[in-house]
């Protein structure tokens, strides 16, 4: 296996919030969404094994998000409901600009997130949400639906 650092310069965070995000990883840049969504509600208690971790979506709490890739993941309706608009019949676009910081090569940060605890590191990205959570955004999803503004 290659390990580009040695383990001893590989550190950890673990982040909770906004005002965890360490000041040396630079400012929150901000970006718009280029693609749209579905949404459907849980079939009951749902979990979702994404590359970073589990997510659970709870009935009546959550959404369950689906991208064109057929991709889901969970988010609270609250926050989906100040966040989207529908801009199609049953498609949605997130018209609040994301606010993005890139995780540092050879850190990984643990998120506690809302729906469960996410593992990510560079090249990828901590994503902070409306009200100063955090979620995780791998760099190639940055890619292909943000644009940086």
């Amino acid at each position: 296996m290659d390990n580009l650092y040695p383990i001893s310069t590989v550190s950890s965070a673990t982040i909770a919030g906004e005002s965890d995000l360490p000041s040396s990883w630079g400012a929150p840049r901000p970006a718009g969404r280029k693609t749209t969504v579905a949404r459907r509600a849980p079939a009951g208690v749902e979990t979702f094994k994404l590359s970073w971790g589990t997510l659970t979506a709870q009935p009546g709490e959550d959404w369950v998000l689906i991208q064109d890739t057929g991709e889901e993941y969970p988010i609270k309706r609250d926050i989906f409901a100040k966040t989207y608009d529908e801009v199609a019949p049953g498609r949605f676009r997130k018209t609040a600009r994301s606010r993005l910081v890139q995780v540092p090569e050879a850190v990984t940060a643990i998120l506690a997130t809302k729906e469960g605890e996410l593992e990510v590191k560079y090249p990828d990205y901590v994503a902070i949400g409306a009200e100063g959570e955090v979620y995780a955004n791998s760099a190639e999803w940055v890619a292909e639906n943000l644009e940086f503004v």
